[in-house]
């Protein structure tokens, strides 16, 4: 099984700098965001099903839960502080 895990780069930083750097743009992450925000999106989504024990239906295109109109006002949240709403864009 070895032989089929990843090469992970050597760096310098450990992983929370490492993280820092690259949204800074010095270093590549070792986790890349290409896969770390869909993966986060899955579980969000997995918290939210079991949470109301229900099946959801998600829309990726819309970015929007279209079965259950309480679980996708689980997934928008609560709104951003003020002077944050740049950030927090679905």
């Amino acid at each position: 099984m070895e032989s089929k895990l990843p090469v992970v780069p050597v760096s310098p930083s450990n992983h929370f700098a490492n993280f820092l750097k690259a949204c800074k743009g010095e270093e590549k992450t070792r986790s890349p965001f290409e896969i770390a925000g869909p993966l986060s999106q899955v579980f969000c989504l997995g918290v939210i099903a079991q949470r109301l024990n229900a099946k959801l239906i998600f829309d990726p295109e819309k970015k929007e839960i279209v079965n259950n109109i309480f679980a996708n006002a689980l997934l928008a949240g609560p709104p951003p502080t003020r002077g944050w709403e740049q950030y927090y864009s679905m």
